[in-house]
Parts: C-alpha cells; sequence; structure tokens
C-alpha cells in the first residue's frame, strides 16, 4: 500500500524548552547526588519528550491514521478522520502565537510566523496537512499527495 507522511514540525517554544529540559537532566544525571533512579527517571522522560513528534500518514485508500513517534519509533497511532479532499492547495501564510505567559510577554503580545501550508479542501472544510518554511518541500509533499490521491493541486504561490 503506498502512502505520504507529513511530519508535523514543534513549534519554536516547545524545541527551545525541551532542549534546556535535556540539558539540565544530563548535567542532573551526572553531577547530582540524587538517588539514580529519580535522575534516570528525569534524563528518560526529558529523552522521550525531545524526541516526540506527530505526522499524518496518508494512504492511498484514504483510511488516514496520526502517528505518534518518539525518535521515529512508533510509538501509537490513531484514526485520521477527515474527508476526501476536493482539491490540495499550497500557499503562504503567517500565523501569530499568542506570548501571554511568563517573561516571554515583555517581548511582545504576538509572535508571527511566515510558513507554506498544504491544505485540503472538500467544500467549505480546509485541513491543514503540512506546514513548514521551505517551499519546494510543501511542493513536493502536495505533488506526492497529489499523485497519491490522484487530485488536483492549487498551487498559489508565484515562483
Amino acid at each position: 500500500m503506498k502512502s505520504v507522511t507529513c511530519r508535523q514540525e514543534k513549534a519554536l517554544k516547545g524545541r527551545i524548552l525541551s532542549i534546556f529540559v535535556l540539558l539540565f537532566s544530563v548535567l542532573f544525571l551526572f553531577f547530582a547526588s540524587e538517588p539514580l533512579f529519580s535522575r534516570l527517571a528525569l534524563f528518560i522522560i526529558s529523552m522521550f519528550v525531545f524526541g516526540f513528534s506527530i505526522s499524518y500518514q496518508i494512504n492511498q485508500d484514504f483510511n488516514n491514521y496520526k502517528v505518534f513517534a518518539v525518535f521515529g519509533i512508533i510509538v501509537y497511532r490513531t484514526k485520521l478522520k477527515i474527508k476526501f479532499p476536493e482539491y490540495i492547495s499550497v500557499f503562504s501564510t503567517s500565523l501569530s502565537l499568542n506570548n501571554e505567559w511568563g517573561s516571554v510577554a515583555a517581548i511582545g503580545t504576538k509572535e508571527r510566523h511566515d510558513k507554506i501550508v498544504v491544505r485540503f479542501f472538500t467544500g467549505n472544510n480546509k485541513f491543514t496537512i503540512f506546514r513548514t518554511e521551505n517551499y519546494q518541500d510543501a511542493l513536493d509533499k502536495a505533488n506526492a499527495l497529489g499523485e497519491l490521491l490522484d487530485i488536483e493541486i492549487y498551487n498559489k504561490i508565484k515562483e
């Protein structure tokens, strides 16, 4: 069976936080005088958080899955319930995230990111299947999905 996997990007704040927690757990593992079990448990948990990823697996028969993995090893997968798309669209968008928590609020209330997205459209419904900062990656993913599902792709970005 043919399929296309669309790995979801972690948010920048999540990546930074997981790196800091991992570094802390490594230092804690080697330099703390706490019992070995608690040091090892913190290290294992931080490795799990650091390596965690979510992907959408789109299959040719449209029996799709949301896949949870750690360092590429599938931990759990669940059915992804989306409607079969009428068409796929590739376009540029600007996403904003709220910074109303902690010390980050002093920097500003909104954080803006320019992304290229690949979305499925069915009537008035839409589903974002892939986000990236690289136009070619988005176009390649959209072309693979279009070929797999035999549907039309609308590229709204002028080269």
